[in-house]
């Protein structure tokens, strides 16, 4: 088993801790789609479809600055004369292909952000039914349990 990683957004910061931090991200998504598989126990209410949506969003939201960041370093580079291309193709170009695909990726970020924020509020108000419990529509269930995305 690996040695665990300490998350430090202000640093220090490294070539290799930041490919360890991508390959969490990488496992995280592996981990939540196990876990949210039908029947295996990740998730018990609405609730807790409901936060682990606005986790997502959350998440989705800081990647177009990850992507701009990207693009910044690789356009630095190039314009330092650092970079060439294994293949023999011209490294300016790659660059330029990466930095475009890297801005469609920024956008379909911002889009995947829209949706699960979209589909969060769309679940805002669901609940499970208790047998001989009647909820009125816009009222508080009272129960205090974690059945909603309040709990």
């Amino acid at each position: 088993m690996t040695k665990p990683i300490e998350l430090r957004a202000d640093g220090p910061h490294s070539a290799e801790y930041t490919m360890q931090v991508a390959y969490v991200l990488d496992d995280a998504a592996r981990v939540l789609n196990h876990a949210t598989m039908p029947g295996a126990g990740g998730l018990d209410y609405p609730g807790d479809a409901y936060r682990l949506l606005g986790a997502l969003y959350t998440a989705t939201e800081r990647l177009p600055q990850l992507f701009a960041q990207l693009t910044a370093f690789l356009e630095s580079q190039r314009d330092a004369g650092n970079l060439a291309d294994d293949n023999g193709r011209n490294a300016t170009g790659q660059v330029a292909l990466a930095a475009f695909r890297l801005a469609k990726a920024i956008q379909a970020a911002a889009t995947l952000t829209d949706e699960l924020q979209a589909a969060q509020n769309a679940i805002s108000g669901l609940y499970i039914r208790e047998a001989g419990v009647t909820h009125e529509k816009g009222t508080e269930d009272g129960s205090g349990d974690n059945r909603g995305p309040r709990g």
